[in-house]
């Protein structure tokens, strides 16, 4: 299985603003069929998520801020650094650990995800995940 990896999408200026389209089957990775979506407003000074999924895959996509975000896979540590402007959004597979940074109050991202909201497919512990999948 593929870790954590940055997936690239285009964006078109012009001048009254700009467009970033995504198309379900080409632009996401193969089999990831779009369940769900939630958008996520941070505060600097506190993590959000600080888990991982036993099902659901997830993409990750900055819409305001720079904003860091910790993965951990397969006794691999990865930071992976996402803005609005980047034009990468981050791919997360089951089982990965993660923590999301903002770097300023109320930036935001959309998470899109392949698996309905079933709050016992989270692994919310850090040890029990270092013990089955890290």
């Amino acid at each position: 299985m593929n870790g954590p990896r940055l997936i690239n999408f285009k964006r078109f200026s012009e001048a009254s603003g700009e467009l970033v389209p995504f198309y379900v089957n080409k632009s996401f990775p193969k089999k990831f069929r779009l369940i769900r979506f939630f958008f996520l407003y941070g505060k600097k000074k506190y993590f959000r998520a600080d888990h991982a999924h036993k099902k659901c895959t997830q993409i990750i996509i900055a819409l305001n801020g720079q904003i860091k975000i910790y993965t951990f896979f397969k006794k691999k540590k990865k930071i992976f650094n996402i803005n609005q402007k980047s034009k990468k959004a981050l791919f997360i597979p089951t089982k990965c650990w993660l923590k999301i940074k903002f770097s300023k109050d109320q930036d935001s991202l959309i998470t899109l995800c392949n698996y309905k909201y079933d709050k016992s497919e989270y692994i919310l512990s850090f040890d029990e995940f270092k013990k089955k999948y890290y």
